[in-house]
């Protein structure tokens, strides 16, 4: 319910870049958490619906450039995050374990990413 709304709402009043809107404003406007806010918002873009975000907030893609922008962006992000992972894994080694079923995952894990 609060789905829908919510995703009603960003539509009908933050179409496009310049009228994007803020998590904070959303938290007070629907009366729920920062965490909520992204969880929501994140399985609205699973169902495919066109949310980007930027430094001002949230708001519906009024075009494919805005929603090419955001893709971009959140490709920008996944490499970053690949590259921290990696070498989180690569940190493991300074933490000898006695099972190596844990390692083996991460390994085949690490040779996907």
């Amino acid at each position: 319910e609060v789905e829908d709304k919510l995703s009603t709402y960003i539509k009908e009043y933050h179409t496009g870049k310049e009228k994007a809107v803020s998590s904070a404003y959303l938290q007070n406007r629907f009366c729920i958490s920062s965490r909520t806010v992204r969880r929501l918002v994140n399985q609205l873009r699973n169902d495919g619906s066109p949310i980007c975000s930027g430094d001002n907030g949230y708001y519906y893609a009024a075009d494919r450039e805005e929603l090419i922008a955001s893709i971009r962006q959140m490709t920008s992000r996944i490499k970053e995050i690949s590259k921290a992972r990696r070498g989180l894994i690569k940190a493991l080694e300074h933490f000898p374990e006695n099972s190596d079923q844990l390692r083996l995952n991460l390994d085949d894990e690490a040779k996907e990413g």
